[in-house]
């Protein structure tokens, strides 16, 4: 036997299904197909002389990948966007959840994804009311070895809330019969009590004031009728959202460049390009100042928001590279049309 010339692993990288195959293992029409690739350049097949379109095994993957994602609600427009690695993580994360909410026994070692050996942290649920313990205590401890865990169950009394300064806990999830004005300020108190990120609560009745109120506060709100897979529904796709704000801070920069121009440099700059037949220099102005300024308001919401402090901090980061990159675009033209930088424009240069 002839010893294969190919590298490990070639049948991966090696273009051999066309569109037909690819798409019936896909499981998708081949139209769609088509539309992924025209539309949002999901895959990059190789083309034979002929025009006829190839795809490797790793084009495979990566379009069923984006199928399961497209299947449970995911724009295909942000998952083209995504390199593969990143799309296995959102699949790996959409199948913990499921986990979760089927109560499914799985090989799932305590705080890691199954099949990647990731570490992930346990979502900490603090029970406050009479009988939340009773009501869901059962329901939540049944998660236990999927990554959810109660770490304290308290009646909601003051002095129950002495017992709190030394707990941390992520989700507050509080049961009572009813809602008033005064127990907004005692949800935000105890939110603030054990720096939890979110706020749910399971209640009986309540005006529209308190519950706008509530929500306004990013609260996650269920009439007491509410079933366990649900309310574990909408706790997972909180924690969902925590895990893709921390999976975006691991691959953006930190920190920004600082900004190379102040207001009277900006506007100094500008109209000292006069060359410049279009309103281009004015428009890259503008968004540098609207990106600053949204800069310096996420950077303002990091430090008032505490629960939703990751996001916060990511959108500044995202903001502050933004800013910097549409500077460097006006240094770019400046250059072009032979104006003096300002002193602070050169020194980062």
């Amino acid at each position: 036997m002839s010893e294969d010339p190919r590298p490990p692993f070639a049948e991966a990288i090696v273009a051999s299904y066309r569109s037909s195959a690819a798409a019936r293992m896909v499981n998708i029409p081949v139209a769609t197909l088509r539309v992924w690739e025209r539309r949002y350049q999901v895959v990059g097949p190789t083309q034979t002389p002929s025009g006829q379109r190839l795809y490797s095994s790793q084009d495979v993957r990566r379009l069923v990948l984006i199928k399961q994602l497209v299947n449970r609600g995911h724009g295909i427009g942000m998952l083209a966007r995504m390199d593969t690695a990143a799309l296995q993580d959102l699949v790996d994360e959409a199948d913990q959840t499921e986990s979760v909410l089927n109560g499914a026994t799985s090989p799932v070692q305590r705080g890691h994804v199954a099949g990647t050996g990731k570490r992930v942290e346990p979502v900490r649920v603090l029970l406050v009311g009479q009988d939340a313990a009773l009501r869901w205590q059962d329901h939540l401890h049944a998660f236990d070895s999927e990554g959810v865990r109660v770490v304290k169950t308290v009646d909601g009394s003051p002095a129950s809330e002495l017992s709190l300064r030394d707990v941390q806990a992520d989700i507050v999830l509080v049961d009572v019969p009813a809602l008033h004005m005064e127990t907004v300020d005692w949800l935000a108190r105890l939110q603030r009590l054990v720096g939890a990120r979110q706020i749910v609560a399971v209640y009986g009745f309540a005006s529209s004031q308190v519950t706008g109120a509530l929500h306004a506060r990013g609260a996650i709100l269920h009439r007491s009728a509410v079933g366990a897979p649900e309310l574990m529904q909408s706790i997972m796709d909180a924690v969902r959202g925590w895990r893709s704000v921390a999976r975006g801070l691991r691959h953006v920069p930190d920190p920004a460049p600082t900004p190379r121009f102040d207001a009277a440099s900006l506007a100094g700059l500008v109209q000292s390009m006069p060359r410049v037949a279009c309103e281009c220099p004015h428009h890259l102005a503008h968004l540098v100042t609207m990106l600053g300024q949204f800069e310096s308001y996420s950077a303002d919401c990091e430090s008032r928001e505490p629960a939703d402090v990751a996001l916060h901090a990511y959108l500044y980061r995202v903001a502050g590279h933004a800013r910097a990159l549409m500077e460097e675009a006006l240094i770019t033209i400046a250059q072009a049309e032979g104006i003096s930088l300002p002193v602070r424009a050169q020194a980062a240069d």
